[in-house]
């Protein structure tokens, strides 16, 4: 079956960027206010530089700044060693469910790439052909995607950087079956 490179990254893209908004709009499962979220994430985030995220996740809608989210399937999106969660969100009450997560790292580009692909690979998805592994403006900072499918196509999974002033961004999304999200 061939797959549409544009219409990957369009679902993928769309599922990164609900899980996102949920996150930077401070929403929490019991509702709680932005400022209230916020201060939960800084309270969690002093108590424990590394945050243990639950082996599985609920259905419950959740998002974090700056530390992951409780439930946070991890399984399926972990945190890259040495990385600092800077946003997590995950919904497995929709289908398909979503769950993202943004991370700031001193590891590159390549290593930060190499790492998810070893991960979504190890769980059956299939790197999908990039036009272009790498895509870079002059003067704008290093920005690199990469996507996966399995099922199908009918479960994706995105991976891009974007390195700047010698730190990278790495922002990973998946759209998958709700049994997924572990």
């Amino acid at each position: 079956m061939s797959y549409s490179t544009r219409g990957i990254r369009r679902a993928a893209w769309a599922a990164v960027l609900t899980a996102t908004a949920i996150a930077t709009a401070g929403c929490s499962s019991d509702g709680a206010s932005a400022t209230q979220t916020s201060t939960a994430a800084e309270t969690a985030a002093s108590a424990s530089a590394s945050a243990e995220p639950s082996a599985s996740a609920t259905a419950s809608p959740s998002a974090t700044v700056s530390a992951i989210a409780s439930g946070f399937p991890s399984e399926l999106i972990p945190l890259m060693p040495g990385a600092t969660a800077m946003a997590t969100s995950y919904d497995a009450s929709k289908t398909p469910a979503v769950a993202s997560l943004v991370a700031m790292t001193s590891a590159s580009a390549d290593e930060a790439l190499a790492f998810y692909s070893k991960s979504f690979l190890a769980q059956g998805f299939t790197a999908v052909p990039a036009e272009s592994p790498k895509s870079k403006a002059s003067g704008a900072a290093d920005t690199r995607v990469l996507d996966f499918v399995r099922a199908d196509g009918k479960e994706t999974a995105t991976v891009s950087t974007v390195t700047a002033n010698g730190k990278t961004t790495v922002t990973v999304g998946a759209a998958v079956a709700a049994s997924s999200l572990k």
